[in-house]
């Protein structure tokens, strides 16, 4: 078993099941290390690095379905106050029978929401005999809820990114400078691991040769709205 090492700073816990379930106060952060893992009242994050959750936020488990059309979710589902951006590595949603709402297990899929509403469909790894659902992000993501659903009837009802999806930035890693390749782009971001925004710029080039090596995200916002996040690494 991986031994779970945590920074706690401003965070409060609740024992209610279907209710807040963490606090971070404002001004404090939970960090959590690579290669360990925290459980959120059944959702385990699991971060391939090291992933800081900045106050003021909170995390909530609702036993509501999430409903797009008529399409709807099992009856679990953990929201945030606050976006959580940037994140890699697994998120194993937790389920009891009771909630599948006559989902068949094997075919349950992640489902995360974006910022603007709009929910995204990843087909994870079931696991029927300790009733989860899985999934690996190698790539950043950044979501404000999670749950599952049906793959037949996600709550995804069409797919809204067919632009952004041909946004790239290039080289990464890189030792000077990135550039950011795509259409209606309205501004870029760059954060530190801690969340701190360090620039915003929106020129599609982010002059990094002065910063020290490490790891970065990169969040790209494009005129309509939708973002796109990049995990750069600084040589």
């Amino acid at each position: 078993m991986k031994k779970r090492l945590l920074t706690l700073l401003g965070l409060f816990v609740s024992p209610f099941i279907f209710s807040q379930i963490l606090t971070v106060n404002s001004g404090s952060s939970v960090s959590i290390t690579s290669g360990s893992s925290v459980t959120l009242g059944g959702l385990e994050v699991a971060p391939s690095d090291t992933y800081v959750i900045s106050g003021y936020n909170t995390v909530s488990r609702s036993a509501a379905a999430a409903a797009a059309g008529t399409n709807s979710s099992v009856s679990r589902v953990y929201n945030t106050s606050a976006l959580l951006s940037g994140f890699t590595g697994t998120l194993t949603f937790s389920y009891v029978e009771d909630e599948l709402n006559d989902i068949v297990e094997g075919d349950l899929v992640l489902e995360l929401q974006a910022d603007d509403d709009s929910w995204t469909t990843y087909d994870g790894t079931v696991d029927e005999l300790n009733n989860t659902v899985s999934f690996t992000f190698n790539d950043p993501v950044s979501f404000k809820a999670i749950t599952a659903s049906s793959a037949d009837a996600t709550l995804t009802v069409e797919d809204i990114y067919p632009l952004d999806s041909r946004i790239f930035v290039y080289p990464n890693p890189t030792a000077n400078r990135i550039y950011i390749q795509g259409s209606n782009i309205l501004q870029t971001e760059l954060f530190d691991l801690r969340g701190r925004k360090l620039k915003t710029t929106n020129q599609k080039q982010i002059d990094m040769s002065e910063m020290g090596i490490g790891t970065f995200i990169l969040k790209v916002t494009t005129e309509s709205n939708n973002i796109k996040s990049f995990k750069i690494i600084k040589q």
